[in-house]
Formats: C-alpha cells, structure tokens, sequence
C-alpha cells in the first residue's frame, strides 16, 4: 500500500498563502494603529501647548501654522472638486489626454470616500482633539458635531484622488502622495484629528482611489491590493514618527540591534545594486524584493522599538508570501522603474538619516 503523503489539491497552497498574508497584513495595521494610539494623547497635549486660546487657536509656531491653513485649503472638498473638473474639461478639449476617463474616476473616488468616511464617522464617534486631549474614546455612534473624529474626511478624500492620479499618470505619483501626506500632517497639526485618525483616513482613501481606478467587477482584489499599498505607506510613516518621537534606548541590547540592522540594511543595498547595474535593465519585483525587505527589516531593527520591528515583520511576511504581482499597464515605459528606483533609494537615505540624527526630536514626551 502507497504510503505517501497526500497531494493537496490544485490551488490549495497558494490560497493559504494567501490567506497567511493576508492575515500577516492586517496584523501589520493593526500594529500600527495601536502605536498611534499611543501617540495620539502627547501630540494633542502638546499642541495645545503651543496654540493660543484667542481667535479659534492658532500656532506659534510659523511652519506649523502654514502647513495647518496650507493643508486645510488644500484637502478642501471644493479644491478636490475643481482638480477633478480641470481633468474633465481637459479630456473633452483633448480627447487623447485621457482627461475624462480620469476625471470621471477622480469623481467616483471622491464620492466613495465621502460615503465611506461619514459612515465610519458616526458609527465610531469619536470625540475630536479639543473635547478629548488623551486621545482614548469608547465606540458609541453619535451624530453630535465634534464627535466625528475618526477618520479624517480631509485625509480619506485626498488620499483617494492622489490614488487615482498616482495609478492613471505614475510620473506623479510622489508628488501626488506628497500632497496627500501633507494634508494628512495638516489635520493634526490644526488640532482637528489625532494622528489615528489620519491612519484612518489614509486607508480608507487609499481603498477608495483602487477602486474607483479599477474594473468595478475587480473591486475585491482592488481593496485587498489597496490594503498593501496602504500598510506600506502607513508603516514606513508609523516608523519615522515613532522614531522621531523615542530616543534610542542605551544599552548592550540596543547596540547589537543597530549593528544587526546597519548590516541588513548595507547587504540588502549592495545586493539591490548587483542586480540593478550588471544587467542595465528595469528591475523586476521578483528580482528586488529579498534585498528590499532585507532592508526594511534592517531599518526596524536600527529604531530598536520592538511596535516598529514587530508592524515591519509582518509586513515583509505579507509580502513575501504575496509575491510577485502583475506590474501596472501604465507602467510600461521604459522610465518609469528608474524612477521607482530612486524613490526607494530616497526613502532608504530619509530612513537612515532619521534614525541617526532625528532620534526623539519631537517634544510630544
């Protein structure tokens, strides 16, 4: 008699595959967001400590001050909307702009985030900033004004259109992104969310943008892609503002996860480079994604924050396990790689250059 092991049926590995990264990533937000809320009492605290009491509240502090009006413009219903009328009419003026269909999603986008971001407001409850300086709340659903707190309606809005844009003309993406951070950084500063709420709102643009930008028919792989996208963005921002929150602990234990971390990080570079530079061609996901991860973990082990090294891990599990993915149709050219290149190389250098010289310089503490 065949004593052999059981072949499992087709298909059956990588769905557990996928369902352990799936579960990885969840996991991975749910770390985060538990670290956030435990930022979210000394950043409100500290805040108020420098916005006047006269005049609704302003800053002290000049580039605070610009970035809490500059983003609360910015991420303004009304400005989205006209971004999104600007791409209508140019797609109607010049058909092969593509203008339209990107307006129209642009639309879509908008309105799917509203929808969403009400519903979640009210269901929650959460009081915001001035009601609640630290930060903790119980779910209790509530139509009262200023207990609508979670997520941040300006963030969600913003994040949803930066998506579209991002996915429709990669070129912009940065710049997108860029803009959507800073409206995400305004609303606290302005002392109208906690930074929770902003990691709230960032994942429910971010869903909303990838399925507006999508096939409706796609729209659950568009929400379980938008899950990725947003857990790499919201744990690599998570890891600079805990770091630039924490000084480093002193200790023997510190200093070997530095050292272990400073040579991740240097193996997983070189190894980058040699599979970049002898070949003179676009990297591929299959070819970079060790040595990137590689990095990843070095850098959450240099912050020596067991939520940061923790939030990291199951994110590079959930990649790993996720695997190569079909690059984006608008990403065909030539260029585009090189520049996904150097924003890595780019988040790699503003990583390293937090984690050596911004050491616990936010005085939240």
């Amino acid at each position: 008699m065949d004593n052999a092991d059981p072949v499992p049926p087709a298909g059956q590995e990588p769905r557990v595959s996928s369902l352990v990264s799936l579960a990885s990533l969840c996991a991975a937000l749910a770390c985060v967001f538990w670290g956030l809320r435990q930022l979210d009492g000394p950043t409100a605290r500290y805040l108020r400590t420098i916005t006047t009491p006269e005049g609704g509240g302003t800053l002290t502090v000049p580039w605070m001050a610009f970035v809490s009006h500059a983003g609360n413009w910015i991420g303004d219903g009304r400005q989205l909307l006209i971004v999104s009328a600007i791409l209508l009419a140019v797609g109607w003026m010049l058909p092969a702009s593509r203008g339209l269909a990107i307006g129209v999603q642009t639309l879509w986008a908008h309105g799917l985030a509203t929808v969403l971001v009400h519903t979640v407001k009210h269901l929650v409850g959460r009081p915001r900033p001035k009601f609640s300086a630290s930060g903790d709340w119980s779910i209790a659903p509530s139509l009262a004004s200023g207990f609508d707190s979670f997520p941040s309606g300006h963030t969600t809005a913003t994040v949803a259109l930066a998506v579209v844009l991002s996915r429709r003309v990669p070129s912009l993406a940065v710049l997108c992104m860029s803009v959507a951070a800073f409206v995400a950084l305004s609303r606290v500063l302005r002392g109208s969310h906690f930074p929770s709420d902003v990691f709230g709102g960032w994942v429910l643009g971010t869903v909303s943008g990838m399925v507006a930008a999508a096939p409706w028919k796609d729209w659950i792989r568009s929400v379980e892609s938008a899950l990725y996208h947003a857990a790499i963005g919201t744990v690599w921002g998570f890891a600079l503002f805990w770091s630039l929150t924490y000084p480093v602990e002193s200790g023997p234990e510190s200093l070997f996860l530095i050292g272990v971390g400073a040579l991740l990080v240097a193996v997983g570079f070189v190894a980058y480079l040699r599979k970049r530079w002898p070949s003179r061609v676009a990297l591929t996901t299959s070819s970079t994604q060790g040595p990137i991860l590689a990095m990843a973990l070095g850098l959450s082990l240099m912050s020596t924050a067991p939520i940061v090294m923790a939030s990291t891990g199951l994110l590079c599990v959930a990649l790993w396990l996720r695997g190569d993915q079909a690059p984006n149709a608008m990403e065909e050219s030539c260029w585009i790689p090189v520049l996904r290149e150097c924003e890595l190389i780019g988040a790699v250098l503003l990583s390293l250059a937090i984690l050596v010289a911004g050491r616990g310089v936010l005085p939240l503490l």
